[in-house]
């Protein structure tokens, strides 16, 4: 079984196949925003948004990358992987609008967000 890369992935390091990425659910409540602090006190973990959605980036590496970056279960690669197709990765750009690598990250966009929507508040309320 030979390792194959997808048609426009040649050139890439198999940025896909180091890190993964999960849709996580906006933190709402402050335990769940403190659960999520306590997830960045990690090295490997890290969250961002893009478009809106969250997610929980985990580094890492797949076990099935050969020394030269190609999967070496490519034919029998998990549905994901199959369905993942550039240019839906960072290879050719950035793929978040805002990331946390610390608590303190989090934490800062939190309370811009709380300060920003209560400027929206009372600017609604004066009109």
């Amino acid at each position: 079984m030979s390792a194959k890369k997808v048609k426009g992935c040649e050139a890439c390091p198999a940025l896909c196949c180091s890190d993964l990425e999960d849709d996580i659910l906006r933190p709402v409540t402050k335990e769940e925003v403190d659960n999520l602090k306590w997830e960045l006190h990690f090295e490997n973990t890290k969250v961002f948004i893009r478009s809106r959605r969250w997610y929980q980036l985990t580094l890492g590496k797949c076990m099935y990358l050969d020394k030269n970056n190609l999967c070496s279960i490519y034919e029998d690669r998990p549905q994901t992987c199959r369905d993942h197709m550039p240019p839906e990765c960072e290879f050719y750009g950035k793929i978040y609008d805002v990331m946390f690598e610390t608590p303190d990250d989090l934490q800062k966009f939190i309370d811009k967000e709380k300060r920003r929507k209560k400027r929206k508040r009372k600017a609604k309320s004066k009109k």
